[in-house]
Parts: structure tokens; sequence; C-alpha cells
């Protein structure tokens, strides 16, 4: 019997806790924070600030945990990897160093130009005069990016030069995103199909374990302000073997080479965010987790043992590693607060959860209180819906959220059609 524990609070770490729970039931999983759906399974640990490694570690004695698994960018930023490869407790995830590939999105441009990986052109910038000067220079449209941590809400897509001027009036004036504007990466807008690949890697060898494509915007038709992801679906038709190989040969091989190199090997999730320009993989973003919501709809097409994939990563064997993914299109539609991303009530009761005979339901922003489940977040729930089909799992999901219900209760209603055309 092993004792695990699972950082994190969102439906990335619901997903990912399922997962290992429904693999190895008899295994003691603990949740910290966790969330009103992780608290049906797993030991909720709510005491814990998720910042105090200390005492996170006096946790991992006491209860005798022998792996973590870090769900969020944030403690991996913080270098918590770090902190427990010191006191010999096995935890999933790259150390702090390896971490800039998401938490500094020049340091990642720079590591993409230094190991030749395809990305679209950029620009450092720190001021508004050199903003100026720069979009004289690459034009109209281009994209914002704060470097730091923004909660996957830190890009800007100017089309035009108004939404310039606004995005520039964000990034350096109102501080929306704090210390993470300090600098920003201006850079070329590429136009084509958005995807995302998800592998894991141990610092030598990488297995990629699925791909999915994310519904970034508010509401139907990709409009609306940037969220931290409003749906996803998974697999993808645009990820076919040649593309697979091509993001294998050209993107995770350097990337784990290059790593390997400044001395921090890669060990962990890698997501690597895609623009498919001409049927050719660019690098729009790295994230050295899982993402949310694409984990709702990746993890469960696996088949094998998830505590066995993370076991071969530890032993540095992951060429040896059967991974078994079923083929089977999930989709998982968000299910949100209205207001979000911006302001949003919370403390509502959810109805209708027992009323799911099947199928699966991860829990982002909610708590378990009196027998309850309430609204704790932007982000709700994440519904998902499976079948032999892309429009099989489209109907499945929206019809299964006819039976969930609380005041304010919003989502969108095209997750999965563009994989349609």
């Amino acid at each position: 019997m092993r004792n695990i524990l699972v950082i994190g609070s969102g439906g990335r770490e619901h997903a990912i806790a399922w997962k290992l729970n429904a693999d190895n039931p008899s295994d003691s999983l603990y949740c910290l924070p966790g969330n009103g759906g992780t608290s049906k399974f797993a030991t909720n640990v709510n005491n814990i600030d998720s910042n105090n490694f200390d005492l996170i570690y006096e946790f991992v004695l006491k209860k005798q945990i022998d792996t973590i698994i870090v769900g969020p960018e944030g403690p991996l930023d913080r270098g918590i990897v770090d902190f427990f490869k010191e006191k010999n407790i096995k935890i999933f995830g790259p150390d702090k160093f390896a971490s800039q590939l998401e938490s500094s999105k020049l340091f990642a441009r720079d590591f993409m130009k230094n190991n030749s990986i395809p990305q679209p052109k950029y620009f450092e910038c720190s001021d508004i005069e050199t903003a100026h000067s720069i979009k004289n220079n690459i034009g109209l449209p281009l994209v914002l990016k704060a470097d730091g941590l923004a909660a996957g809400k830190g890009v800007i897509i100017c089309s035009d030069e108004e939404e310039f001027l606004n995005g520039i009036d964000v990034m350096f004036n109102d501080k929306k995103f704090g210390d993470a504007c300090s600098k920003i990466s201006i850079e070329e807008c590429l136009v084509g199909e958005e995807v995302s690949v998800f592998a894991v890697c141990d610092g030598n060898d990488f297995l990629i374990i699925g791909n999915a494509q994310d519904h970034k915007r508010a509401f139907d038709g990709d409009m609306g302000p940037n969220t931290g992801g409003m749906g996803a679906y998974s697999p993808t038709n645009i990820c076919d073997d040649e593309l697979l190989s091509n993001v294998s040969n050209n993107i995770i091989t350097p990337t784990l080479n290059g790593m390997s190199k400044l001395g921090h090997p890669y060990v962990g999730f890698l997501y690597i965010g895609l623009m498919i320009v001409d049927g050719l993989p660019y690098v729009i973003e790295f994230n050295v987790r899982m993402g949310d919501p694409e984990t709702q709809v990746v993890i469960p097409r696996i088949q094998s043992s998830l505590l066995s994939l993370f076991d071969s990563c530890f032993e540095s064997d992951l060429k040896n590693f059967k991974l078994d993914v079923n083929d089977r299109f999930h989709v998982t539609v968000v299910l949100a607060s209205d207001g979000y991303p911006e302001s949003y009530k919370q403390g509502q009761k959810i109805l209708g959860i027992d009323n799911l005979d099947d199928g699966l339901l991860f829990h982002a922003g909610t708590k378990f209180i009196n027998g309850e489940i309430l609204v704790s977040g932007g982000r709700v729930l994440n519904m998902i819906g499976v079948g032999g089909s892309l429009n099989e799992a489209i109907d499945d999901v929206y019809e299964k959220i006819k039976k969930i219900c609380y005041s304010g209760m919003t989502y969108r209603k095209d997750i999965g059609q563009k994989g349609l055309k």
C-alpha cells in the first residue's frame, strides 16, 4: 500500500487523484487542499498552505507519504521539487530552474532560440515606448505576454491599434498581473490551429500521453476575455502520426537535451502549446504541468497505471513503460460562475450531482460543507462526455449538464465544435 499526496485544488488535481484512486483503491490518498469532489475518495488537507513547504514536510512525515504529485505551476515555480528532493521524498515535477519554461515567457523564448525549437518571432520589452517601437517594426496583429505567471490569463492578442493601446495599458499601467508584467514578450501573431500535446519525461526519455484542444475564451464562438479554459476535447484530428513525430523530434527531444546540458534534467509533465501553420508546429507556450481543463480529457483515456508511470520516471526507466491509451473521444465542458473570469458569486448550493448515474464529473471550484457541495471558485465543475466519435461525446456531455443546477451557472455551448470542422 502506498501513501500519496496530490497538491492542488482544481479540476486537474481531481482528475489526477481520481485516476490514482481508480488504479489502486487500497492506496491512502491525500489532497492538499483538495476540493468538494476529492473529499469523496481522498482525505482533504485544507489546514496547510501549499506555499509552506516546512508544514507540508511535517505532514509528509506524519502520514508517511512516499510520493508527491504537484498539480499547479505555483509550487513548482517556488521550488517545491528542490525542497523535497533534498529530503529524499519522491516528488513528480520539474525543479525550480526548469520550471522557468513556464514561469518566465522570456526564459522559455531564449531557451527555444538557443535550442533551435520552432517558435514565433519575439521581442523583450519593459516599457511603453519600446512596445510602440516593436509594434511599428513587426506590425499588427501581435501578441502581448506577461513574462511571469498570470494564472493562464496573461496573454493579449492585439488585432488593431485600439486593442494594442488597451493591451499595453493593461500590461504596464493597471498592473492587472502585478510583477508578472515587469517585462513582457511581444510576439508575432501566428495564424493556424491551436493544439496541445502532453508528455511525461524522466530526464532522458519521454512518452506522449495525449493531445487536446482547449477553448480559452469565455463565450461561444471564441469571443470574450481569455480564461483559464472553458472546455476541451481529446483526441484531436490535428495530431496525426506525422505531426507528433515532428513534435517529438524537433521540440520535445531538443527540450530535454537542452535542459540536461544546463544541468537540470527535466522530470515531470511537459505541456506543449502549439500553433500549426501550414502543417508545421510552432511552440506558443510551454507549461511545466498538465493543463486545466485538458487534463480532464487526457487522463481518463489512459488505461495504464498512472502511479506506475510516475514510478518509471523516478527510476529513469520510461523507455520500458508500456503506455495504453484508449481511442474513445472525451469532451469536457467547464461549468462556471456568472462573471468569471472577473468577479463572480460564491457560496451557491450545487444541485443535481447525485442525479448522475454514470460518467465523470470533476470538481474545480467547490467545497463540501455540512453535507452540501457549494460553489467556491470561478470555474466550478468539469462535466465529461465520452463517445465513439467526437459528435457522440459532445452530445453526451451536454445531455449530462442538464442534470446540474446552481445559481449563476454558465458555460459555453460550442465546446468541441471546431474539432468537427
